[in-house]
């Protein structure tokens, strides 16, 4: 008679790949290191529960924290976001990223010039591009000291 004593071993080792895979498929993703370029990630409909309340949880934790202007802010920008094309998106997200790499003179610098940029045509916006890359640092600090930036939203 033919017995199989490393029958169980031999189906836990045809299924070892499976359940790793889906063990790092239910597995939360840090935030602070992005998946493998590799590996891609499922769709929202694909996430499993716990997935998608490590997702949606620090959402939740700032909408409920936020006054009811914030809040219109906040679902304005979702909106807008929604409503932008992805080459928009990557635009704005790589504009983000320049903005956190920045010092906080040059983020002053930024948004006092955006503040002022933001209501010239487009003519007038070049001729102050040039304006700006014209100037030395000094008059740059002296141009925002005359221009300050409009008050942060709350």
């Amino acid at each position: 008679m033919l017995r199989y004593p490393s029958l169980p071993l031999l189906i836990a080792l045809t299924l070892l790949p499976a359940a790793s895979a889906l063990a790092q498929a239910s597995a939360p993703v840090p935030a602070t290191r992005p998946a493998p370029a590799a590996t891609p990630l499922p769709n929202w409909e694909q996430l499993g529960p716990a997935q998608r309340e490590a997702l949606l949880a620090p959402l939740r934790d700032r909408w409920n924290g936020a006054d009811p202007a914030q809040r219109q802010r906040m679902l304005s920008h979702g909106q807008r976001w929604q409503s932008m094309s992805p080459e928009e998106r990557d635009k704005a997200r790589r504009g983000l990223r320049r903005f956190e790499h920045m010092s906080p003179e040059q983020r002053e610098q930024a948004r006092a010039l955006f503040g002022q940029m933001r209501d010239l045509s487009p003519a007038q916006r070049d001729a102050m591009r040039e304006r700006w890359s014209q100037m030395s640092t000094e008059e740059r600090r002296e141009w925002v000291r005359d221009n300050p930036p409009p008050a942060k939203p709350r």
